[in-house]
């Protein structure tokens, strides 16, 4: 059971990231690229690291996530003929095709090889806050600061950029 749930996952979540690159609007695309890091934290809770599962939702799919759209509905500009134009009503069912095909596959694959562990069992304490912890304060301490920097000045940039044709005081 692990290994169908393991794979439902990974092809949600493979599905959500095609669809975050091929949407036409900034916004669809956010949601989607949400979608696609809350089957990740599924992965997560599969590989038996709740608190993991649990920071994904809470840091990516809800802070940055909610970062990323302000900043789209702060820059949108204006809408290009591209975004306005949608898909054939008729051709909906064929979106259907490549999903149902990956299911097919992973059940058959099921069938024959059965429901066995994906790995070895994890270490004790793998996933728990301690651990988290312990690694991001201690040996990647400078890896998370620096992603820290670059975010806020991401920040800056997008303001920067958002304030247009106001006179700015660095300039």
């Amino acid at each position: 059971m692990e290994a169908i749930l393991f794979w439902f996952c990974g092809i949600l979540m493979f599905l959500g990231g095609l669809m975050t690159v091929t949407q036409r609007n900034a916004v669809v695309s956010a949601v989607w690229l949400i979608f696609a890091f809350v089957c990740a934290a599924g992965i997560f809770a599969l590989l038996s690291a709740p608190f993991l599962a649990v920071m994904q939702i809470l840091v990516y799919a809800g802070a940055i996530m909610v970062l990323f759209i302000f900043v789209i509905m702060m820059l949108q500009g204006p809408v290009l003929d591209g975004e306005k134009k949608s898909i054939n009503k008729g051709l909906y069912p064929l979106i259907a095709v490549p999903p149902m095909g990956i299911i097919v596959a992973v059940i058959a694959w099921v069938s024959q090889h059965g429901t066995r562990p994906l790995g070895p069992t994890p270490p004790e304490g793998f996933g728990t806050a301690e651990m988290v912890s312990r690694l991001l304060l201690g040996r990647y301490l400078l890896a998370f600061e620096l992603i820290s920097i670059v975010l806020l000045v991401a920040i800056v940039g997008a303001l920067a950029i958002a304030q247009g044709e106001r006179k700015l005081p660095w300039k």
